[in-house]
């Protein structure tokens, strides 16, 4: 994928008066080195499952076209845990807060991860790896772990299976198949967002381009959004990329669906009601049904599976 890293043909002054215009230049490209990534989403039915629901008389829903809807759903919920990852294969790290039980459970809850970042980045059934922040595989007693239940609400994972014995805090649980590693898995968000003029990204070195393959950040320090935060951020679009650039215009923010319910509160408090336009003798619903579907103007695409504590304004078709 080309990349134009660096601009060129930059002015210079003379006096016209038959005096050099010196060397030119122009502009230098790099390019971006990307490599497949294969994901599975296998689904097993039975026979005798479709054989009994093949007709209005035997089911109330056929098996078969029901289970191509769930796997097509499972299938997108998956892809969109990595995609908000780092490129590593890892959909999550267990929090120095999480509770972990290794095994000693029974059935569906022989071992289980309470307190997860993320808890619906993953699936039922989902078959995961374990990795140690320097990135050595979690091996004892077993290899994987097959998650049974997740359970969204209070971020808790249930496995069928016992977990490694070495698995601990700050681990990283890592999608079925990948090495853990930079690249390893799909180049999500945060691998090109990143703040930072050291790494590579797809083959590149972030230091020999200093400032091009790194991405603004706006810290709040933990700090509820503001509405001023959607100009802080066209500010550093227009320093980085020019005011002319598409890409200004075009980009959405993507974040979970606690920055849309911290965008709602932004609403109530500047909510102004005249209640002599209020009819009855019930009081008036001060609440919506729904988020709001733009910020600063851009649409703004919630996600279940991002990560809780950012906001991203990314570029889709870039």
């Amino acid at each position: 994928m080309p990349f134009r890293v660096q601009a060129g043909a930059a002015i210079s002054q003379g006096t016209g008066n038959a005096d050099s215009m010196n060397r030119g230049t122009g502009s230098q490209w790099a390019s971006f080195a990307l490599a497949p990534v294969y994901l599975f989403n296998v689904c097993e039915i039975s026979w005798l499952a479709q054989a009994s629901t093949d007709s209005k008389q035997k089911g109330l829903f056929a098996v078969k076209a029901q289970e191509m809807k769930n796997s097509l759903d499972a299938a997108m919920q998956g892809i969109e845990g990595l995609i908000n990852s780092d490129g590593s294969g890892m959909i999550d790290q267990i929090p120095s807060t999480a509770v972990i039980t290794l095994s000693g459970g029974t059935g569906a809850q022989t071992a289980s991860i309470v307190g997860m970042n993320v808890a619906v980045a993953f699936s039922d059934q989902q078959v995961v790896a374990f990795y140690s922040t320097g990135g050595v595989k979690r091996t004892g007693g077993a290899t994987s772990a097959t998650i049974s239940y997740v359970d969204g609400p209070s971020n808790t994972l249930y496995f069928s299976t016992a977990l490694p014995s070495d698995v601990v805090v700050t681990d990283y649980v890592v999608v079925n198949g990948a090495t853990y590693g930079t690249g390893a898995s799909i180049l999500g968000i945060k691998a090109w967002d990143v703040n930072s003029n050291s790494g590579t990204i797809a083959g590149l070195n972030r230091a020999t381009y200093p400032g091009r393959l790194s991405t603004p950040t706006i810290n709040l320090g933990g700090a509820a959004i503001t509405p001023s935060i959607a100009q802080r951020a066209e500010v550093l679009l227009g320093r980085a990329l020019g005011p002319d650039a598409d890409s200004i215009k075009s980009g959405i923010w993507y974040g979970p669906p606690e920055q849309a319910f911290a965008q709602s509160n932004l609403m109530y408090n500047v909510q102004i009601v005249n209640a002599q336009e209020v009819k009855g003798d019930k009081t008036m619903d001060m609440s919506r049904k729904y988020f709001a579907d733009t910020f600063g103007g851009r649409k703004y695409h919630k996600s279940w599976t991002a990560i809780n504590n950012r906001m991203d304004l990314l570029v889709l078709d870039n």
